[in-house]
């Protein structure tokens, strides 16, 4: 069954009763500063969400099968079940869970915020932004966000969309390298970047995603460092 991205999103948006304007500023909520052209461009297909943004969607659209959703997919306990079928097998589900015997024992909870830092300068997937001794604003991470992260920058320009986007927040892992095809933060002439490195025989490059933008070899004596590995 061929589902369209951009239909989907539409129809669950126009659902929840909202314009694309609205999305965008939910979207804030989840550490997402997108513009309205971006949701825009989702809807018509000419960029993707990344897989965080597309589950931020789902939590606003309120989506829980996603599979039965984005693609159609019939396996699982709904499967063949149409969109009343499903409502009502979701009802009687929630009144299972209201009876104690069939309820899981509460799960112990740390309900203490993982604040990491987000530093005021965005880093750069598409020309470089100089970062040096930032100012920085605690926020909190969400729970998608592994432990083994140690601060978050904000990403700026389209170089490694579909997978980055302008204003996306990524959640960086300190350290000294990154295996060849990693996605990762470099300083590099002054410069810092966003790129996926690519190690080959006797060139290193730091690739964008997006095709639109040119490999940049690395040379030597251009002061290139590795600050961190883009975890999410």
């Amino acid at each position: 069954m061929n589902i369209s991205l951009g239909e989907t999103l539409i129809g669950l948006r126009k659902a929840n009763n909202l314009v694309q304007k609205d999305v965008a500023e939910k979207l804030s909520d989840y550490g997402f500063q997108v513009k309205q052209k971006t949701i825009y461009n989702w809807e018509k297909e000419y960029s993707q969400p990344s897989i965080h943004q597309l589950f931020a969607l789902c939590e606003i659209f309120g989506v829980d099968d996603v599979l039965w959703q984005f693609t159609g997919n019939q396996k699982g306990i709904l499967a063949g079940l149409n969109k009343d079928g499903r409502v009502r097998a979701r009802e009687q589900i929630d009144l299972i869970r209201q009876i104690d015997k069939f309820r899981d024992e509460p799960m112990e909870v740390n309900e203490r915020p993982r604040m990491y830092r987000l530093y005021d300068i965005p880093v750069s997937a598409g020309t470089g932004n100089f970062l040096y001794d930032s100012g920085y604003t605690m926020i909190n991470a969400p729970a998608y966000v592994p432990d083994s992260v140690d601060f978050a920058l904000r990403v700026s320009g389209d170089s490694m969309i579909p997978q980055l986007s302008d204003g996306q927040v990524i959640w960086i892992k300190e350290q000294v390298s990154v295996k060849h095809g990693d996605i990762g933060i470099f300083t590099y002439d002054g410069d810092v970047y966003c790129k996926e490195l690519l190690i080959g025989k006797n060139k290193t490059y730091l690739k964008s995603l997006n095709p639109d933008y040119e490999d940049i070899e690395v040379k030597e004596d251009f002061g290139f460092k590795t600050i961190g590995k883009v975890i999410s």
